[in-house]
């Protein structure tokens, strides 16, 4: 009888510490599965035959665990919660970006009003010519805007200094190939017209606008004005040259042509030439030879 007492009595004792240890102590308790990197789906999924729950705690950027996964779980995996008991996730936004605007235009003042706006590092002002942009506004940044950057990224406002301006070099007697090469290679527009001149050679600048010595802006035109030699020619000796030959020789001095045929010779050659050979004549004139 006393032996059964002793039975009775360690049974109890055992179901006593079995429901302490199922309902008070750690066997009432669950493992907290790992659940970084999965999706809140997926979490949940891991987390309802346990008996467990989870809920959003916040949410944070990362740069290596895609948008709308895990990045932490409170308690971590290993950790133990109560059954029944709800575990915290942190979410991720994904990476941390900034789409950079558009401040082309503005001053250097409201642009960095407006970057200021963006958790950025904006550098010391980086001033370059521009063609297209007055002086003292942005050209642009670089980034470009519409990059995505990260978090304290560098960015240099690019400001402009205007239209870049050119010290001219005289060409006044010089050869026209030598501007022209010169003026181009510098940014320069150039347009050329030409002229007769009693004191410089054919392919020498006349003049040019603007003079040497001044500047301009680069991209802008330049005129010259080139030498066409003199005005005047001097009638060269033909005499006995093939009428075609001849024709073309006055013609290379700018001279008009009128040939006048004598004799019945299939192969006809100068004769006479009006005005007579050296005589000063003005180019555009006629001269008449004669062939035979």
């Amino acid at each position: 009888m006393r032996r059964n007492r002793k039975i009775a009595l360690g049974l109890a004792v055992g179901v006593g510490i079995l429901g302490w240890y199922l309902l008070i102590g750690p066997g009432s308790q669950v493992v907290v599965p790992s659940t970084v990197g999965a999706t809140q789906n997926e979490v949940t999924a891991a987390l309802s035959p346990l008996g467990l729950t989870s809920v959003v705690a916040s949410k944070e950027f990362s740069e290596d665990i895609g948008e709308g996964r895990v990045i932490q779980s409170i308690p971590e995996a290993g950790g133990r919660i109560d059954q029944g008991g709800s575990v915290k996730l942190v979410i991720s936004k994904g990476p941390e970006r900034y789409v950079l605007p558009t401040i082309v235009g503005l001053t250097p003042e409201a642009a960095i009003k407006v970057l200021a706006k963006y958790p950025l590092t904006i550098q010391p002002l980086s001033e370059e010519f521009s063609a297209k942009v007055p002086k003292g506004y942005v050209i642009n940044s670089n980034p470009l805007a519409g990059e995505k950057v990260k978090r304290n990224s560098i960015v240099i406002i690019r400001v402009s200094k205007g239209i870049e301006q050119v010290a001219l070099t005289s060409y006044i007697g010089k050869s026209s190939d030598q501007a022209l090469n010169e003026l181009q290679a510098a940014g320069f527009s150039v347009i050329s017209t030409y002229s007769f001149s009693e004191t410089q050679l054919a392919g020498e600048v006349l003049s040019q606008n603007p003079a040497g010595g001044a500047t301009a802006d680069k991209g802008s035109k330049i005129s010259l004005v080139i030498s066409k030699g003199s005005q005047f020619a001097f009638i060269p000796n033909l005499y006995s040259i093939e009428e075609a030959k001849a024709v073309q020789s006055l013609k290379d001095l700018d001279l008009k042509v009128v040939v006048k045929k004598i004799g019945k010779k299939s192969v006809k050659k100068v004769t006479n030439i009006s005005p007579k050979v050296g005589s000063k004549i003005k180019r555009g004139s006629t001269v008449t030879i004669t062939v035979g």
